[in-house]
């Protein structure tokens, strides 16, 4: 459901789904434990001789289990396990509706006597059980499901369970046997509420795009006001009753005074909370103030870093105009583009990557990596830069390899990233550390430098988005504010933590990032195929309205003996592969009179089209457009403007190819 406000980090909200559903599983199999081991205190906390049935803990543990692998990736068990849960709470809800007695409740009784007290037959659950796992069921399996057009009925169904174990609850809290006793009715023992309750807000937490997880995450003034005052409404208005029944009962105090005092400990719970919630909002204002005016210096900052590279950009451009041959001229020129080129990619690449964190659209692509050799790729992206400020830079790695489960891409550019602000901030001739170390479960990547530093009371805040050390404008350092957010971020989607130290201004910084060893280190990883060189003679069809983008690109795969044809929007597109069918057709997306999706879909049509390789040649990179691209019939999804290398490695080892 889209929302006009952004969210909080969605990794808390993992953790707290994790930490509910480790909760359920391990009171689950306690509970069961209880009955297998005779131990009554195991399932029945309050010495009332109600407890937690043995199939309710069951399938509590199911439900756990559910929830855990879940959050792990996984999507057909949790929905295989779902589909028992509510089975179970439906057949349990069946025999009390019927009066039938469908022999499953006393399977796992082993002989206990005990526990029995506010059942309607020894092992039945009650009602409010049979209900809540029917709901609880449902909720699972539709999350399974990952569709969003029926996983908006997860919150309602887990709010009604929701209902149900608070008024459970409070039942307990002030003594009302009529919410939690009646065996036909409303039983159901404490360590059972707890759990369910557990359950179902672990549920909700997993659909943060709908009510109440949507006002709750939003980063707004409703969102804000949500979190401070609703926390402390579930608290301190059970609380306050519970304080003053007891005061009445113990006699402290008679009726009278009793009312007195709760009306005068009513006005100030109000006041105070009212109190707390205007200053929360107070508090976010001037974070948003203070938000505003960084977004200020950075919309400054960016037209400021967007200019540098264009200029020389612009007066390299104006070189190979004038150069007429001059061999050395047109080098430097190149050179120049190159350069400056890399530097604007980068530049619009971790834009887009902070707006896909920030709205929770950046997936990982994990699978099992060598450290070492995303170490050696960031050194390489980075080495550029230590040259051209004459850097010390030593590299130390540990004697064996470690491997992690993470994404090789992302993991690259968090150090990267670290390289590119210690060398900024290193001046010239700085020296520049960058040391790996494993200690225990976890690696350490440092990067030290011995440059400007980072006074003390900015060592948390330097990972505010738009935050720079030095923002007057004689700093020499260029960037945008963002790239140690964006480290922080990607560390923080890999389970792991970054730090920043220094002993202050004039005395360099350090920044340490700690990632979690999952996988077994004595597995050996599957070796890349080395990478073909690209084969001439491949005819391809380019698809660009941008005139310009395509003659370019056309040039440059004519002079690597490639055979090119072009088009400009998408029927001429169709028709020309009806016409010239190419081996490669590098299609744009946003075409006019055909967008590249149907264009894509008309061409694979054709039974010639089977063996051709389309590939969406595109400036929209979002994960969405990925998506549609793939369910349109492209091979490969590449970003404008493509690294010309990993497009000729792409043509020749495509299908066609082999």
């Amino acid at each position: 459901m889209p929302t006009p406000f952004t969210t909080v980090d969605p990794l808390p909200l993992k953790r707290v789904s994790t930490l509910l559903g480790l909760y359920a599983l391990i009171g689950g199999i306690a509970s069961l434990s209880g009955w297998v081991f005779d131990v009554p205190r195991l399932t029945d906390w309050l010495g009332d001789n109600i407890s937690t049935q043995p199939n309710t803990a069951v399938l509590i543990a199911c439900a756990g289990a559910a929830i855990l692998l879940f959050q792990y990736g996984y999507k057909k068990l949790p929905l295989l396990l779902g589909g028992f849960v509510a089975l179970g709470g439906a057949l349990n809800l069946l025999q009390y509706i019927t009066g039938a007695d469908f022999g499953f409740n006393h399977q796992l009784l082993f002989g206990r006597e005990w526990g029995h007290k506010a059942s309607f037959k020894p092992g039945r659950f009650g009602l409010p059980a049979s209900i809540s796992f029917m709901f609880i069921g449902f909720s699972l399996v539709l999350l399974g499901m990952r569709n969003d057009a029926v996983r908006r009925y997860v919150p309602p169904l887990s709010l009604m369970v929701v209902l149900l174990m608070v008024f459970s609850l409070l039942g307990y809290l002030f003594g009302a046997r009529n919410f939690y006793a009646i065996p036909w009715l409303s039983a159901i023992a404490l360590p059972t509420a707890t759990m369910l309750l557990a359950l179902t807000v672990s549920v909700i937490v997993n659909v943060p795009q709908y009510h109440p997880m949507l006002l709750l995450c939003e980063r707004s003034s409703a969102g804000t006001m949500a979190r401070t005052v609703l926390p402390i409404l579930i608290i301190i208005i059970p609380l306050f009753i519970w304080l003053r029944t007891k005061g009445h009962e113990l006699g402290f105090f008679d009726q009278g005074t009793s009312r007195a005092l709760g009306a005068a400990m009513l006005i100030i719970a109000v006041v105070a909370l009212m109190w707390i919630a205007l200053m929360a909002l107070r508090r976010r204002e001037q974070r948003e103030r203070e938000a505003d005016q960084r977004k200020d210096e950075f919309l400054a900052t960016l037209a400021h870093e967007l200019r540098n590279p264009l200029a020389p950009i612009s007066n390299a451009a104006a070189v190979l105009k004038i150069a007429n041959g001059n061999r050395d001229m047109l080098e430097r020129a190149t050179g120049t583009i190159d350069r400056q080129l890399v530097h604007l990619v980068r530049l619009v690449d971790d834009l887009l990557d902070m707006s896909r964190i920030s709205r929770g659209k950046l997936e990982l692509r994990r699978e099992p990596i060598e450290l070492a050799a995303v170490i050696q790729q960031a050194v390489e992206t980075s080495r550029s830069l230590f040259e051209s400020a004459k850097h010390t830079f030593n590299l130390t790695l540990p004697s064996e390899p470690i491997y992690l489960n993470g994404d090789a891409v992302r993991l690259t550019q968090v150090v990267s990233n670290l390289l590119s602000n210690a060398c900024k901030f290193a001046g010239q001739h700085g020296q520049i550390d960058l040391t790996v170390e494993r200690r225990d479960k976890w690696v350490t990547i440092s990067v030290k430098d011995n440059g400007i530093g980072i006074p003390p009371d900015m060592l948390e805040s330097i990972f505010e988005m738009f935050l720079q050390v030095d923002q007057s404008l004689e700093r020499s350092q260029s960037g945008l504010g963002i790239g140690l957010t964006l480290a922080k971020r990607l560390v923080e989607l890999h389970e792991g933590r970054i730090d920043a130290r220094s002993e202050g201004l004039g005395k360099g910084s350090e920044f340490i990032v700690r990632l979690p060893i999952t996988i077994d280190q004595t597995l050996p990883l599957t070796k890349t195929e080395n990478i073909k060189e690209a084969n001439a003679e491949t005819r391809i069809l380019i698809v660009d309205d941008n005139r310009d983008s395509a003659q370019t690109l056309a040039q440059v795969l004519e002079l690597s003996g490639n055979q090119t044809f072009m088009a400009h929007d998408g029927e001429e597109a169709v028709a020309a592969a009806e016409q010239q069918r190419p081996d490669v057709i590098l299609l744009d997306i946003g075409l006019p009179k055909l967008n590249g999706f149907d264009a894509c879909r008309r061409i694979r049509e054709n039974a010639w089209a089977d063996t051709v390789l389309i590939v969406a040649l595109t400036g929209w990179g979002q994960e969405e457009y990925r998506r549609k691209s793939a369910e349109a019939g492209f091979d490969r999804h590449l970003v404008k403007p493509v690294d010309l290398g990993k497009l000729m490695a792409l043509l020749a080892n495509s299908p066609l190819r082999q």
